[in-house]
């Protein structure tokens, strides 16, 4: 099945994927094999979703811990808790 979107062609569908983190390879496959089904292309479009999902949950975790050493750090350059 080939990515039929009237409103976008295959660059955009390409450059979509690759910033998101899709390897080229993988956008190849789901640009080209027209035997995948739309239920295919759909699961494949998905689970990229949920990988980049599951690194912006990391990055704010990350971030929060961040934060909570400021926080501390300050707490203690201001002579702790008053």
């Amino acid at each position: 099945m080939k990515v039929t979107i009237p409103e976008i062609n295959d660059n955009e569908v390409t450059d979509i994927l690759r910033y998101s983190g899709m390897a080229d390879a993988d956008i190849s496959s789901f640009l080209e094999n027209n035997s995948d089904s739309c239920s295919e292309k759909m699961r494949i479009l998905r689970r990229t979703r949920n990988s980049l999902l599951d690194a912006i949950h990391e990055k704010q975790s990350a971030l929060d811990r961040l934060d909570y050493l400021i926080w501390c750090t300050e707490r203690r350059a201001n002579g702790g808790a008053k």
